[in-house]
């Protein structure tokens, strides 16, 4: 099940904008500014592939955001709802059981079967989706985009059909071109850009779907992302290719040295996805020189810039990527009550030595809650952190009764998509994960939300935002050591509605807890991963000594006690390089590599 699968009926409080000089929602940034990150090794971003810090790349320190506000254009309000039943041909994924009726929050009484679109794009919808009525973005875009010339910036939550809403228009414009003689067969029509690599492949599932009908030259969609051969994407991109979905540095690489730029010099219709997220992750100078070697069809494309929240910095990149008429569309509205402030939020502190334990004990908790389908996902600090504690408790799966599946910078595509697809299917699992499922993945029935450690207000929306979708339940929980908490609930959080609560306590858990912690030194291979662990948590909260209030001795000290707490027998080692990178040179208690 995807995003578009998450369909809701539209929200009372969308405010309407009309006028051609109508303006944007209040684009003022919080006290707080952007989290705008600089990626390094393999991330969800491909950039600085070559770098080699300590940090990891999901969380590095945030930067501000300084574009000006901009004045918009036609501004289109959403509307109308109705109770929609969805039926599914997989009995096999939760949540997809036939006549699985549901209220749904995003709904609208305007069906697909009335656009104006292709017979087999009418089919697919029909057959292959068994969808019948639109989303209100679907509802609210689809017509103005599909009618008109005109570029479209478009206010929509994730998980409320906003691939199907580009991607319709998008093949009826390649269908049109392609009648034209002077369209070349080998250049590429349509562009997609995505934040992440499992959201461009997403995307890359729905269109082939939508494609299903359609004659066999227009099928072929290629995902071009980070962490996969570029050699295989040359393949790919070879000869016939309609559409093309990308994130940003492997798309920015192939633009510059592969001849691709050349390809798109007649461009049909340009996307950005989850617009806020690119800008969020760092990418912002990526993207201005994507535009840059895009500007032949500046003139000649049809640019959709979709995003859920509309900040400065939006404004400014759609200034350069659209054409100064381009229409506004607002599904959300100033006043729509958010995820986060309707969601179950508890926040846990417990000791540094106890964390282990206490997670077991929340994963049983949850794991009972609901004895016919429950879908947990844990968020750590980083992607060693990830790996580590979900080797440690499947090395433990028989005494829990549950194995975990992990995703994070550190696996391969192929074992991250195969990792998100199974995390799908089933109705029972628990996924540790980095942050490249944290925003723009649509995992349908996720009943709760655990984060672990540091922080910042927007990533905690972020991850939060995995649940209670399309007008499910859900609920969020935070888990913290007893340095994060003041940072964390009185500064950072402090709008958040958490609710204190102590950690469960199960004698089964915390049993199969310090089986997991002994098995640090049996297992070589979880021993090597403890220790991978523990370079990574020095190098992250090396980066957030003032959030925890530790100089650099606390820091080693502390970083020492947490190696002995997770199993580990001997201090792993670090090179005398790397002890200098991070400013440690001559503090104590360090063990250097020979």
């Amino acid at each position: 099940m995807t995003e578009t699968e998450a369909q809701n009926r539209n929200r009372k409080n969308s405010k309407k904008h009309v006028g051609d000089n109508a303006r944007l929602p209040n684009t003022k940034r919080s006290k707080r500014g952007s989290n705008s990150r600089n990626f390094s090794k393999s991330g969800n971003g491909e950039r600085g592939n070559n770098s080699k810090t300590l940090h990891e790349n999901e969380l590095m320190e945030g930067g501000k955001r300084n574009a000006p506000g901009r004045r918009a254009h036609a501004v289109i309000p959403a509307s109308a709802s109705l109770e929609y039943q969805k039926v599914s041909t997989n009995d096999d994924v939760a949540s997809n059981d036939v006549n699985d009726s549901k209220k749904l929050n995003h709904i609208t009484s305007h069906k697909f079967s009335d656009l104006d679109i292709s017979a087999e794009s009418r089919r697919a919808m029909a057959e292959v989706f068994h969808y019948e009525f639109m989303t209100t973005v679907q509802h609210e875009t689809l017509p103005l985009i599909l009618n008109n010339e005109k570029d479209c910036l478009a206010k929509a939550k994730t998980g409320t059909g906003k691939t199907l809403a580009f991607m319709i228009p998008t093949i009826e414009r390649i269908l049109a071109s392609t009648s034209n003689d002077t369209k070349k067969r080998s250049d590429i029509s349509c562009l997609v850009v995505s934040p992440t690599r499992e959201l461009a492949q997403q995307i890359g599932n729905e269109t082939r779907k939508l494609l299903s009908f359609h004659k066999n030259h227009l099928k072929k969609v290629a995902v071009c992302v980070g962490g996969t051969n570029k050699n295989k994407d040359v393949q790919v991109l070879s000869g016939t290719t309609p559409i093309v979905v990308a994130t940003p540095g492997r798309l920015l690489d192939h633009l510059q040295n592969s001849g691709i730029a050349e390809r798109m010099a007649r461009l049909d219709t340009l996307v950005f996805d989850e617009a806020d997220q690119l800008l969020d992750m760092g990418f912002r100078p990526d993207i201005q020189r994507i535009l840059g070697l895009l500007k032949p069809s500046h003139k000649t494309r049809q640019t959709l810039l979709f995003s859920a929240t509309i900040p400065d910095s939006v404004s400014e990149i759609a200034s350069i990527a659209m054409r100064g008429d381009y229409n506004f569309v607002d599904t959300v509205g100033e006043d729509s009550e958010q995820t986060h402030l309707h969601v179950q939020q508890q926040v846990m502190v417990t000791p540094q030595e106890s964390q282990v334990g206490a997670l077991a004990n929340i994963l049983e908790r949850e794991s009972n809650s609901n004895t016919t389908a429950y879908k947990v996902i844990v968020f750590f600090t980083t992607a060693r952190l990830t790996g580590f504690m979900a080797e440690l408790f499947n090395s433990i799966k028989d005494q829990t009764g549950y194995d975990v599946l992990e995703i994070h910078s550190r696996k391969s595509q192929k074992q991250r998509e195969r990792a998100s697809e199974e995390f799908r299917k089933r109705r029972k699992a628990v996924m540790f994960s980095s942050d490249v499922t944290a925003r723009g993945m649509d995992y349908p029935d996720v009943t709760y939300v655990l984060q672990v450690g540091l922080t910042d207000r927007s990533q905690y929306i972020h991850r939060l935002g995995r649940t209670a979708r399309a007008g499910k339940d859900g609920k969020g929980g935070l888990l913290l050591a007893e340095y994060e908490k003041d940072y964390m609930v009185k500064r950072e959080l402090t709008d958040m509605p958490l609710e204190s609560i102590p950690v469960p306590d199960s004698e089964k858990a915390s049993l199969a807890a310090s089986q997991g912690i002994l098995n640090v030194s049996k297992i070589q291979s979880l021993q090597i991963s403890a220790e991978q662990a523990y370079r990574a948590w020095l190098g992250y909260y090396n980066g957030h000594l003032k959030k925890v209030k530790w100089d650099k001795r606390k820091l080693v000290s502390q970083g020492n006690m947490w190696g002995k707490e997770i199993g580990l027998k001997e201090q792993p080692s670090l090179q005398k390089r790397t002890i200098g990178k991070m400013g440690l040179k001559g503090i104590p208690g360090l063990k250097i590599e020979n």
